[in-house]
C-alpha cells in the first residue's frame, strides 16, 4: 500500500470520526456505517507512524554513531529529547484514553438503561393487552424498542475503535512530527 493510499482511508477514517464527535450524540452512535472504516484508519495511522518511526530511529542511530564518545550539543539534545517526547507521548496517550473511557461509560450506561426501561415500558404494555388486535401492535413496538439493542454491537466496535485511535494519536503526532523535522535537518546537512 502506498503512502497517499494509507493517508486517503486515514483521512476518511478521521473524517467520519471528527463528524461524530462534533455531533451530540453519544460516540457509541455513529454516522459511518462500514464497520471496517474506523480500524481501517487506525492501520493506516500506525503504518504510517511505523514508517516515520524508522525514519527517526535510522536518523538518530546514525547521528549517534556518527558522534561517538563526544557528541556536540545538538546532538546531546536530540538525544535528551528522545527519552522527553517518549515519556510525553505516553502520557498525552493515556489522558486522552483515560478521559474518554469515563465519558464513555458513563454514555454506555445512559444508553443501556434507556433501551431497558423502554424495552421494560414496551413488554409490560404488551404484556397487559386487552385484545389481539391491540396486543399485535403493543409487540410490535416491542420489536421496535428492542432493535437498538442489536446495534450495540456496531456501536461498540465504533467506540472500542475511537479509543484506539484515541491512544495512538499523540504517539502518530510525534512520531511524523520528528520524522519530518529530523528529514528537514538531515537535507541541510547534506
Amino acid at each position: 500500500m502506498t503512502t497517499s493510499t494509507l493517508q486517503r482511508i486515514g483521512s476518511r477514517d478521521r473524517a467520519c470520526a471528527d463528524a461524530a464527535t462534533l455531533r451530540s450524540d453519544p460516540p457509541t452512535a455513529r454516522t459511518c456505517h462500514d464497520p471496517l472504516a474506523p480500524w481501517l484508519g487506525i492501520a493506516s495511522q500506525a503504518s504510517e507512524m511505523m514508517l516515520a518511526s524508522v525514519e527517526v530511529i535510522g536518523h538518530r542511530t546514525g547521528r549517534m554513531a556518527t558522534a561517538g564518545p563526544a557528541p556536540s550539543a545538538d546532538d546531546l539534545d536530540e538525544f535528551s529529547l528522545m527519552a522527553q517526547e517518549k515519556f510525553e507521548a505516553a502520557t498525552e496517550s493515556s489522558w486522552s484514553v483515560t478521559a474518554h473511557w469515563l465519558q464513555l461509560n458513563q454514555q454506555l450506561w445512559a444508553q443501556m438503561f434507556a433501551q431497558m426501561q423502554a424495552g421494560m415500558a414496551a413488554m409490560m404494555s404488551a404484556a397487559s393487552s386487552p385484545n389481539v388486535a391491540e396486543s399485535m401492535s403493543h409487540h410490535a413496538a416491542l420489536i421496535a424498542a428492542l432493535s437498538p439493542s442489536a446495534d450495540a454491537h456496531a456501536q461498540f466496535s465504533h467506540a472500542a475503535a475511537d479509543l484506539a485511535r484515541r491512544a495512538l494519536e499523540p504517539i502518530h503526532a510525534r512520531a511524523t512530527a520528528n520524522a519530518e523535522r529530523l528529514g528537514r535537518y538531515a537535507a541541510g546537512t547534506a
